[in-house]
């Protein structure tokens, strides 16, 4: 490296980067660059707080406090639910021409909203979300300018039904026992629970191209696919499992979409095996 060469290097960690590339943006028209996701959490971690503190302020003020909602934004599904299909999409400016955007969506008696930059007309990092029942608290996240580029496209003025709101509220109940069951079943020298965030990147190779999936059937009836894929990481062998609800497109039957509800990596065989009931299939034709 030479003095007269130009200059990349991360803004939180000041690490020098060769090339433009290898740093990483969530803002479009900026010079904050990351070297890694890591720095990114760390840079923005004063901006996320800031956000559940006015949160906290907020509800005192319209005196609603804490919402018992059997969903959780903490399930990254219902975050991309909600950012890949809102019912609006709110814009807030500052006067650096720097935008957060402000994802609603609406789910039967409650609604849930997602604050995120965007990034190549995509949501990159996100800052904030929450569900509530109040209009009032709702309200608050509605900027002046309303941004109707971010809803699809395919539907700008789609309103989500009645069948896709249970089917949503379904998918909450069936990780709930999904989990209960895993709690049961798991041994205490397997991977903890807090380290399975560690192996979420195994999550979409799994899928994609699992060495295993099975079809099975809850105690309900309904149809569950299973996806199991071995890795070896570091001379540590693990599996990573997917359980996913089938549901067929109503516009188009033939086509089978399935949705994953829990995902996780073990190291315990006796718990793969146990996953591995039902017919074994090929996973060529399914839509995730």
């Amino acid at each position: 490296m030479k003095f007269n060469r130009p200059l990349y290097y991360c803004s939180e960690c000041k690490t020098v980067v060769n090339e433009l590339d290898q740093l990483l943006f969530i803002e479009p028209e900026t010079s904050k660059g990351f070297c890694s996701e890591r720095c990114i959490e760390d840079f923005y971690n004063p901006l996320i707080t800031h956000f559940e503190n006015l949160e906290k302020k907020i509800r005192e003020e319209l005196s609603i406090g804490h919402e018992m909602i059997r969903s959780s934004l903490d399930d990254k599904s219902l975050i991309e639910a909600v950012i890949s299909e809102p019912g609006e999409v709110w814009q807030n400016k500052n006067e650096l021409n720097e935008s957060l955007f402000t994802y609603i969506r609406h789910f039967g008696d409650y609604s849930a909203v997602v604050i995120a930059s965007v990034y190549n007309e995509e949501a990159s990092f996100v800052f904030f979300r929450t569900l509530t029942r109040s209009k009032k608290f709702l309200e608050q996240f509605r900027s002046p300018e309303r941004d109707n580029k971010q809803i699809p496209k395919s539907d700008p003025e789609r309103s989500f039904s009645e069948e896709d709101m249970l089917f949503m509220q379904e998918l909450e109940n069936k990780k709930s026992r999904l989990l209960a069951d895993l709690l049961i079943k798991r041994t205490d020298n397997d991977i903890p629970f807090e380290q399975f965030t560690d192996y979420e990147d195994c999550f979409q190779d799994c899928l994609e191209s699992p060495d295993e999936v099975f079809e099975s059937k809850d105690k309900e009836g309904d149809t569950f696919f299973i996806y199991i894929k071995s890795f070896l990481r570091n001379g540590f062998n693990f599996f990573y499992i997917i359980s996913c609800l089938k549901r067929k497109d109503t516009e188009t039957p033939e086509d089978v979409h399935v949705f994953p509800v829990l995902a996780f990596p073990t190291m315990d065989v006796e718990l793969v095996r146990d996953f591995r009931s039902g017919s074994k299939i090929a996973a060529g034709p399914l839509k995730n």
